[in-house]
């Protein structure tokens, strides 16, 4: 080993430490209590808050690539010049450094009869499947266009010069030439904006407690929302299993993701 490794390896083994000691003592703790688990795995509200969440965050997930894959090329190709795009660019990314219960709370100012915005009130965002995905959407769509953003600015600009030259149009450059090089890069952008949004509290905490959506779901707790509903109702014990079962779950997903962007690298890059 060489010894110049040795501080790399010193902060990598800390942060890995700090990171995963809490995620292993809750698993090891809802893990004493197997039966209780299987039982929370196979029941009913469990499973519609797991398909609820899931949904939700497809949904928000997939409408941010389709409309941040245009915006994140715009950025890269600096097509908004000088202060404008620096302006932009900032406002976009904004989602991530507002405090998440903000973001809910202007959701609800929107919709609410105090909202400046006439067509807003109307919408039916309080506790319902619309709002959910607009509290997803919001934040993790700059992980989409942050992670899209620096795909398109690796692309040699040679490629869209020669489809220019030849008469495509820029649109026709972006579409025909730009998306079906990035395709899998654009796929792992879309599992993270994914993963982003299956983690989010705060803002669904007062957006959409939980979901009134017939028929598929009625009074269905998101899947944070319901963890937290049982630590302030019944308190820690009773809240440790949905807490494990729910960790358990995205780590599953989290596997899944690698694995999915394992062979995409494997396919595109051969």
């Amino acid at each position: 080993m060489d010894n110049d490794y040795l501080p790399f390896y010193a902060s990598a083994t800390l942060l890995i430490i700090l990171l995963v000691t809490p995620l292993v003592a809750l698993i090891y703790t809802g893990l004493t209590d197997p039966i209780n688990l299987a039982l929370i795995f196979t029941n009913g509200q469990f499973i519609q808050s797991l398909t609820l969440t899931f949904t939700g965050a497809v949904a928000a997930a997939a409408l941010a690539l389709i409309l941040g894959a245009p915006v994140a090329y715009a950025l890269a190709r600096s097509m908004v010049p000088g202060w404008i795009g620096k302006v932009t660019s900032a406002l976009l990314s904004s989602p991530m450094t507002i405090p998440h219960t903000v973001v809910g709370l202007a959701i609800l100012i929107m919709a609410s009869p105090l909202s400046p915005i006439p067509l807003a009130r109307q919408l039916p965002l309080m506790n319902s499947m619309l709002g959910l995905v607009l509290a997803y959407f919001i934040v993790s769509s700059p992980i989409a266009i942050g992670s899209l953003t620096q795909v398109f600015e690796r692309i040699n600009p040679v490629y869209e010069e020669v489809g220019l030259a030849i008469g495509m149009s820029r649109v026709g450059v972006f579409t025909r030439l730009i998306l079906p090089m990035t395709i899998s890069e654009a796929v792992e952008s879309y599992l993270l904006t994914w993963a982003r949004a299956i983690s989010e509290f705060g803002s669904i905490a007062l957006v959409a407690y939980y979901v009134v959506a017939p028929p598929l779901f009625n009074y269905v707790y998101p899947m944070p929302v319901l963890v937290w509903y049982y630590y302030e109702t019944y308190g820690l014990e009773p809240a440790l299993g949905y807490a494990t079962a729910t960790l358990l779950v995205s780590l599953m997903a989290l596997i899944i993701m690698e694995t999915v962007r394992h062979y995409l690298n494997r396919y595109h890059y051969g």
